[in-house]
């Protein structure tokens, strides 16, 4: 018997990413960051890790015909799914990018604003990656980032973290601890600091996640992560026993409309230094 077929894999990662994880929480944090971004009509917009272009479609609602918008990614699967889902809101304007964080193809000095959302904590060369951020800003340009808070602060990743990982082992899991990995306040303002920003700023930002019915999410949203394979061919009584395992954990974070788990994030701004080594904030 196929072990799988009660186990749909929904798709490709980029296109279930859109269709579960962003109405159930990236969406609102989107707003919310791009809201602190300051983003004007006119602005030049970089967004890094663009991932499916959710940053980059939002600024391009808001700095109309005389700005323009750029997409960063290093994942082509995730740059093509960016392209087709901007075509679908005649968003084509926005040009996307494929490279390492490490030296982002786009001009020194070419950009009013750059974003980041939740990517930061993922790139190796961290340092780096802000200096380039840096360097393609225009002096007084700002920076808008934001990462979340370590994994206690964030409960769903953590139960699926603890509970997929007792099941098929916590290497496979690792990416949920690597998302909540650059926690430290002063840690994140010595790295802005190093890379030539100024008026750094740490919001602590506390949301719901929320998605209507658990019993669909928690497919969805696993079958986003590389070990949703894994998943697929475990036997099906195991299979559904992680899932009422995780589901049964999940039901303190539930309500009457659903999942509605806390996420804590950090909200950073910050400014590049100006041509007279001041930051200019809006």
């Amino acid at each position: 018997m196929d072990n799988t077929s009660s186990w749909p894999l929904h798709g490709t990662a980029p296109e279930t990413y859109e269709q579960y994880i962003v109405p159930a929480w990236m969406g609102a944090w989107t707003d919310t960051l791009i809201e602190r971004a300051g983003i004007r009509p006119g602005d030049r917009i970089l967004d890094v890790a663009c991932g499916t272009g959710v940053v980059a479609r939002r600024a391009a609602q808001l700095v109309g015909a005389s700005g323009s918008v750029m997409g960063f990614d290093a994942d082509r699967n995730m740059l093509e799914t960016a392209r087709k889902f901007a075509d679908k809101e005649s968003l084509a304007s926005i040009e996307w990018h494929f490279g390492d964080v490490a030296f982002i193809p786009v001009e020194t000095e070419r950009c009013d604003v750059v974003i980041c959302q939740q990517g930061l904590q993922f790139f190796p060369e961290k340092q780096k990656a802000l200096e380039e951020m840096s360097r393609v800003l225009v002096p007084g340009g700002r920076l808008a980032l934001s990462v979340w808070r370590s994994i206690d602060r964030c409960p769903f990743f953590a139960t699926l973290a603890e509970i997929i990982g007792n099941y098929i082992g916590a290497e496979s899991t690792r990416a949920f601890y690597s998302s909540c990995s650059l926690s430290d306040r002063e840690e994140l303002r010595k790295l802005l600091s190093n890379a030539g920003f100024n008026n750094i700023e740490i919001r602590l930002e506390v949301q719901m996640a929320r998605f209507p019915s658990l019993d669909e999410f928690l497919p969805g949203y696993i079958s986003v992560f590389p070990f949703a394979h894994q998943i697929a061919e475990m036997a099906g009584d195991k299979r559904e026993k992680m899932l009422a395992e995780i589901m049964n954990s999940l039901l303190i974070f539930s309500d009457d409309c659903g999942l509605a788990t806390p996420m804590e994030s950090h909200i950073i701004t910050a400014w590049k230094n100006g041509s007279d080594g001041q930051a200019a904030p809006l």
